[in-house]
């Protein structure tokens, strides 16, 4: 740790890792959001294929479009999931190299930024479905 990295005292480590805290949490967010959105265009999707699948003169449910549904949603999780973790650790890194050159607050305000332009479009990408 640099001396540079101390300065500022311990109320603004406290507040850098609360800061982290809260964006970690909005990038969470951020994957449930995203999974929400990608769930709506699936069941567009999976209606669209019982749709056909109906045309075709099938009765009752189309199984594999059913255990499809389950498997993208399962891939979707673990591929969000694993994004979330590279994006936490990532921020902690924005925020503790940002912290000595007196960029804390502007980087704060940039992820929060870019979390919240995430919710709003996965919000705007499940009106229109």
């Amino acid at each position: 740790m640099d001396t540079n990295e101390s300065k500022g005292g311990c109320l603004v480590t406290a507040g850098q890792y609360f800061a982290w805290l809260v964006t970690s949490l909005g990038a969470i967010l951020d994957a449930l959001y995203i999974r929400e959105a990608a769930l709506a265009g699936l069941a567009l999707f999976q209606q669209a294929q019982y749709q056909i699948y109906r045309s075709k003169g099938g009765l009752g449910l189309d199984l594999s479009t059913g255990f499809a549904m389950t498997l993208y949603d399962d891939v979707i999780m673990l591929i969000l999931g694993c994004l979330a973790i590279a994006a936490v650790i990532a921020i902690e890194y924005y925020f503790r190299k940002g912290r000595p050159k007196g960029l804390l607050l502007k980087r704060i305000g940039i992820v929060v930024g870019i979390e919240v332009g995430i919710i709003i479009l996965s919000i705007l990408i499940r009106m229109t479905l």
